[in-house]
């Protein structure tokens, strides 16, 4: 019978399909041909934050990789996908497996109690004819490598995060020191009013507006020192830490240099793993949606085998010997109500959604770029107006505190000149916490420093 069923085998063998492959990575169709606002620059480095001149920052993004739970969920997911990798390559060759059984009973009344043990050792082995097994195995593989780029893109997108809160505290910090500085200068001309309302020589309407302004020089200190705190918040929420064992120093605002982007927008794909693992989902959809289209109307091909020693108690005396099964099954679909057919429907319907969503993430990455981009041109150009301009009200302060010396104006003249030139600062740390947050959308846009070659 085992020979009779070989031609059989062999000819299903000759007729097998060739493994289904994964679709090659093609740029979507219709992406412009260049970028709209293309920028020469420095090339953006894998480790962009230790550029950054912040002595707080490298020790806290590492920190955030270190025990982030975002990262650590990541991570899971990779190992996850590692071990489904491992299960579908395993489901390719044949398993082998012991048994032992021991029985003793009684078969019918008339009869008398008997006892058999067997030992075998069992093997099955469904053949992969067509290759639906194998595109399973390569679309297990392919869900793994976009688990290892996702857990990339996690990783440099946290510590995007993590520069954008820590300069989002530094911001208000320095914001919270001119407001102090303002409440004190408002305090004062509000008293100076008072004293000359009092005396007759200012009315109580404008003395009334002294008052109201350093009220709301109270409240923007206040309303600075909410924000100082929220933020502490949102870094230690980031790095997984708490707020009190942060010991933050006092920095400037960083002045990132320019960053090139001239590349073409279709070679995002080589820059950002969000994409690259994008690209992977598709082709893992596709290899099942082929993979399901083989296993609706391929046969499949199975072998059982056992081969073993037992002992039965016959008649009163002992029997031992060998025993051995080889059992091929040949399955043909034939008819299922559409279940089958249904299936691949299915599949192909999750191939062509991972496809559009490859597409439409692509595109939406192409416009996150010039999107950073233009922000990016307008904080440099805002921030160099606002340092202009604050340099301008500093002279214009440091004039009045020289002519105050000598009597030339009065306290309250010198004080409203003071916080005119602190509105200013206020103003040029704004101008510089607006372009640090245009750069670090660019390079959140461009990948975060992520190549291709890490993969």
């Amino acid at each position: 019978m085992t020979r009779s069923l070989l031609p059989l085998a062999g000819a299903l063998l000759l007729a097998a399909c060739a493994t289904p492959r994964a679709p090659a990575p093609e740029s979507p169709p219709r992406l412009p041909a260049a970028w709209q606002t293309p920028q020469a620059g420095a090339e953006l480095a894998a480790d962009w934050w230790q550029g950054m001149a912040d002595p707080a920052l490298p020790a806290l993004v590492d920190k955030a990789w270190a025990q982030s739970p975002t990262l650590a969920q990541a991570r899971a997911r990779l190992a996850l996908a590692q071990a489904q990798r491992g299960a579908a390559q395993a489901a390719l060759g044949p398993r082998f497996f012991s048994q032992v059984s021991p029985n003793r009973g009684q078969m019918a009344p008339p009869l008398s109690p008997s006892t058999s043990a067997t030992w075998t050792v069992q093997a099955g082995w469904e053949v992969d004819l067509f290759g639906s097994a194998r595109a399973a195995r390569d679309a297990a593989g392919a869900r793994a490598e976009a688990a290892e780029l996702t857990l990339a893109h996690a990783r440099q997108t946290l510590a995007v995060e993590v520069a954008q809160a820590l300069f989002a505290w530094r911001h208000a910090d320095a914001q919270l020191e001119l407001a102090r500085r303002d409440e004190a200068l408002a305090e004062r001309l509000a008293k100076a009013d008072a004293d000359a309302a009092r005396a007759g020589t200012l009315s109580a309407a404008q003395a009334a507006l002294g008052q109201t302004l350093a009220a709301g020089a109270r409240s923007a200190t206040q309303a600075w020192l909410e924000q100082r705190g929220a933020w502490l918040q949102t870094l230690a929420l980031l790095v997984a830490d708490d707020a009190a064992t942060l010991q933050l120093t006092q920095a400037p605002l960083p002045q990132p240099a320019a960053l090139g982007v001239q590349q073409l927008p279709a070679t995002l794909l080589e820059r950002r793993a969000d994409l690259a693992a994008a690209l992977r989902q598709w082709q893992a959809a596709a290899l099942d949606a082929d993979g399901t289209a083989i296993a609706e109307r391929a046969p499949q091909l199975s072998f059982g085998a056992l081969v073993g020693r037992g002992r039965w108690e016959v008649d009163g005396g002992n029997v031992t010997g060998t025993i051995w099964n080889l059992a091929p099954t040949l399955t043909i679909p034939i008819f299922d109500g559409g279940g089958r057919a249904a299936a691949t429907a299915s599949a192909r319907a999750q191939e062509a959604e991972a496809r559009a969503g490859l597409e439409a993430q692509w595109r939406g990455a192409v416009a996150e770029v010039e999107q950073a981009l233009l922000r990016w041109h307008a904080a440099t150009a805002n921030r160099r107006e606002a340092e202009t301009t604050r340099g301008h009200w500093q002279r214009i302060a440091d004039a009045s505190r020289a002519q105050a010396r000598v009597g030339l104006i009065s306290g309250q003249a010198l004080a409203r000149d003071e916080r005119n030139a602190l509105a200013a600062g206020s103003a040029a740390l704004d101008a510089a916490r607006e372009q640090t947050a245009a750069y670090l959308q660019l390079v959140r846009a461009l990948g975060g420093g992520w190549t291709v070659n890490k993969i």
